[in-house]
């Protein structure tokens, strides 16, 4: 009967622990669309309305009302917080050169900040107004950049001094459209003076297309090079880079003012949210092909594409939704306030959005990573770099040989594979010479696992790490565990009787 009872009670027990931890973390448990996890954990911090950028370690970047950038870990704890002089709804660029992340970010205390890895400020420059715009970081180290002063401005990444030239460019309204930058490096920006520009590195105008509204949507480049842009007279643009010239078959007429900015997708198919609460699919020659219309608000929001082809975007009425390449709703998230956030696309295939309750969820997406398309999110990739340069390929790096003993803890780490341009989404691990092991997380950054128990000679494990940038292209590296006995105890001490 005494046994009976313990089985009854460490069956209980089990129950118990199991729904504890399917409440405690729903990482563990989470289903496609929904929550991984949210930041602040408890409570709120202000409105946020930047959209996040991804560094190459899967920390999360991103701008918050309350006046601050925050730095979280790929499971939602802070790392750090940086405090600005006002309202962040600039979204972070993200500079990785020779190994060395920077996070480039507008504040509405009218300046644009360089923040290193560690959260210390490395230099700032003022404007003469409000920067909402977000920071775009061309290959050769410039970061281009709007304000509210009617100015266009270019910044030198490497000491925060303005660029030469005919910098900083000034437009006849004010700038909180995002620039982009082109292969050929021009530069592409909306004014709220109705104009899209086409801008050369050396702050010159190339060309100036007019609509009769003010813009406010950031352009996108599509696979021929054309410029993508909505305008507030409800009206998309498709745009000759060389002329500024319009499209043949454009602009695309939606129902209502475009603030949100375009993603371009496969086949060139163009997407993009609007003030009258619908989601359109337009194809290149401007035909539409479908209309999202399960929102319940307008859609500020700018879409972001998945591999798979799902599309995913925000609306003001709170909810963040996922539709089928198709037009049809795959799953909603409902947030506690507005999204005008754009989601971004993470590590393993993770969704990371913003809300203006004051808090960035992180979803269960579906998709691996990113499309592997000419635009497939607001500010191109993960990194928000808003440029669209060839990809290069990533480099992986499966970190140094260790030595270890018998039932240690060890933790692999690939936090130095680095990729020069996009990002890597994707981290694979596989095992392949050696005794067995079950690695925590063969997806993760950093897996770890329990050393075998070794009794005699020492036993080598090899470990291969695959990663996968967000253009498709991958590189691998090993990295071997030895495991030895572990050492036999220093000496042991008998007592005995004296006189015996």
């Amino acid at each position: 009967m005494l046994r009976k009872d313990r089985t009854g009670f460490g069956f209980v027990t089990m129950v118990v622990v199991f729904l504890f931890s399917a409440i405690a973390c729903p990482s563990l448990w989470a289903g496609e669309g929904e929550v991984k996890w949210e930041f602040p954990e408890v409570g709120s911090v202000g409105k946020i309305r930047s959209s996040p950028a991804v560094g190459p370690d899967g920390t999360i970047y991103v701008g918050s009302d309350d006046g601050k950038v925050y730095a979280l870990e790929p499971d939602g704890t802070k790392k750090w917080e940086f405090e600005t002089g006002g309202g962040v709804s600039s979204s972070p660029a993200l500079g990785y050169y020779g190994g060395v992340l920077t996070i480039y970010v507008g504040s509405e205390d009218k300046k644009v900040y360089a923040i290193g890895q560690d959260g210390k400020m490395k230099w700032e420059y003022e404007t003469g107004g409000m920067v909402s715009s977000s920071p775009a970081v061309s290959s050769l180290g410039i970061i281009y950049v709007g304000s509210e002063d009617n100015k266009v401005y270019a910044i030198r990444s490497t000491d925060g001094q303005a660029e030469e030239g005919s910098w900083p460019f000034v437009t006849g309204g004010k700038v909180t459209s995002s620039p982009a930058v082109g292969s050929d490096g021009l530069i592409y920006v909306g004014s709220h003076d109705g104009k899209i520009y086409a801008l050369r590195s050396t702050g010159k105008q190339k060309w100036a297309f007019t609509t009769s509204s003010p813009i406010s949507s950031s352009p996108a480049i599509g696979p021929e090079g054309f410029i993508y842009v909505g305008s507030e007279n409800g009206d998309v643009y498709a745009l000759d880079p060389e002329t500024g010239t319009i499209k043949t078959g454009w602009p695309f007429s939606a129902g209502g003012s475009v603030s949100s900015s375009p993603a371009v997708g496969p086949d060139g198919v163009v997407y993009v949210g609007c003030a009258d609460a619908k989601l359109y699919a337009i194809n290149p020659d401007g035909t539409q092909i479908w209309v999202f219309l399960d929102a319940g608000e307008p859609i500020s929001s700018s879409p972001a594409i998945g591999l798979d082809g799902t599309v995913y975007v925000g609306s003001d009425d709170g909810r963040l939704y996922a539709v089928k390449s198709d037009g049809n709703k795959k799953w909603e998230f409902l947030t506690g306030g507005l999204v005008s956030s754009s989601p971004g696309i993470g590590l393993g295939g993770d969704l990371y959005v913003g809300s203006e309750e004051g808090k960035l969820y992180a979803l269960e997406g579906g998709a691996e990573r990113l499309a592997d398309t000419a635009w497939p999110k607001f500010r191109h990739d993960v990194r928000n770099t808003a440029r669209n340069n060839s990809n290069l390929e990533p480099t992986a790096s499966a970190g140094p040989d260790q030595t270890v003993k018998s039932l240690d803890p060890v933790t692999l780490d690939g936090s130095s594979s680095s990729d020069p341009d996009y990002g890597i989404p994707l981290y694979s691990w596989s095992q392949t010479e050696g005794q067995t092991v079950t690695l925590s997380d063969p997806a993760g950054v950093r897996p770890s696992f329990t050393a075998p128990e070794v009794d005699g000679d020492a036993v080598t494990l090899t470990f291969e790490l695959k990663v996968t940038d967000n253009g498709g292209l991958t590189d691998t590296d090993t990295c071997a565990v030895t495991v030895e006995k572990k050492d036999d105890d220093s000496g042991c001490f008998i007592g005995t009787v004296a006189g015996r």
